[in-house]
């Protein structure tokens, strides 16, 4: 069998930064374009090379989701995610088993009659596929996975590798990540339908990319056992030149269809009116607009004027507090507000 990782990280080696990413879709997750930081590049080679999950921490809307996206893409891996909720717990990671289902089943006398497999009740999670992939046959839809190659029977391909996503680690409460603690400080999985633990090899080790918005801090011996890549954004004008930048990436001369392209004036006009709007929120002590914003509006104003930047202007004036402005702002923050919006009236308060 091939050695996965030494393949994936002189594939990594060989991406540039500044260089821009077509993502299909896979794992429910859109397409995209991924514009590759130099940062992120070493992040990942870092965290496959020592066989730690690659921590990526930074504010909402800037990427790092689709970071694990991007990584999955560019190394032709399958990308197995899990969004992170208040009730989410941690062996959701590595399976969920139906028991209402099954005690429907029982009840309606179904375990007796001919082809009942208890497989069809035990779903595996992430973590499961990704450290044994071919232990997953018959169990759910454990097979099924999202740009998967098929043979000429149909049958699925076994994936050259793994990337996991946990996504929003910061909403769970400090029983998750110190369970992840003991999953990967051991490298094996106890699956309760499985004879045997699942142990990921050397050679075959996953990405393990788990991202926070930082709404909650996690706990220090976690931290201690990632390789953590922090989104740090640049600040005053820098961070108008670096929404600008995104936006050539999704909606410049080399990304856009003939015609569509946004034009750079647009560009500069929707950064500059964020940068404006995001000062006033973090005045207010408010949640800031910040690039996923930017990128709403942008696809928006190409949608209503495709090709026109002065129709675009115009819509850009009118729908841009919708765009950015989205907490209700009181006292002196919304008087500020109102005084640099006029528009706004008495909206914002």
């Amino acid at each position: 069998m091939t050695p996965a990782v030494p393949v994936a990280i002189e594939k990594l080696r060989q991406l540039q930064p500044g260089q821009v990413l077509r993502l299909e879709p896979m794992e429910g997750l859109p397409p995209s374009k991924h514009r590759w930081k130099q940062e992120e590049i070493d992040a990942a080679i870092l965290a496959l090379a020592a066989r730690r999950p690659l921590l990526v921490r930074g504010e909402p809307g800037t990427g790092k989701t689709q970071l694990a996206h991007a990584l999955a893409s560019a190394l032709g891996w399958a990308l197995h995610g899990a969004t992170i909720h208040a009730r989410f717990e941690a062996q959701d990671l590595l399976y969920q088993f139906d028991a209402v289902r099954r005690l429907s089943d029982a009840q309606a006398c179904k375990l007796r009659e001919p082809g009942w497999d208890e497989k069809q009740y035990w779903q595996p999670g992430p973590l499961w596929k990704a450290f044994g992939w071919e232990t997953t046959e018959g169990y759910g839809a454990g097979r099924e996975w999202v740009g998967g190659e098929t043979v000429a029977g149909g049958e699925a391909v076994a994936p050259a590798g793994h990337v996991v996503l946990i996504d929003e680690i910061d909403k769970a409460d400090s029983d998750l990540p110190n369970s992840l603690l003991e999953v990967l400080g051991s490298r094996r999985l106890i699956i309760p339908p499985l004879a045997e633990p699942l142990v990921a090899s050397e050679a075959r080790w996953p990405l393990i990319v788990i991202t926070t918005n930082e709404e909650r801090e996690l706990p220090a011996a976690f931290i201690r056992r990632c390789v953590v890549l922090t989104h740090d954004l640049p600040t005053g004008p820098a961070y108008a030149d670096f929404l600008v930048e995104h936006g050539r990436t999704h909606f410049g001369p080399d990304q856009a269809e003939a015609g569509q392209a946004m034009h750079e004036d647009t560009l500069r006009e929707a950064a500059a009116q964020l940068l404006q709007d995001r000062d006033q929120t973090v005045a207010a002590h408010l949640p800031p607009p910040g690039l996923a914003e930017y990128l709403d509006l942008l696809r928006a104003l190409q949608e209503l004027a495709p090709g026109n930047p002065k129709v675009q202007s115009e819509w850009l004036g009118k729908l841009n507090r919708y765009a950015y402005l989205k907490h209700r702002v009181e006292g002196e923050g919304a008087k500020a507000l109102r005084q640099n919006r006029p528009n706004l009236g008495e909206s914002a308060a």
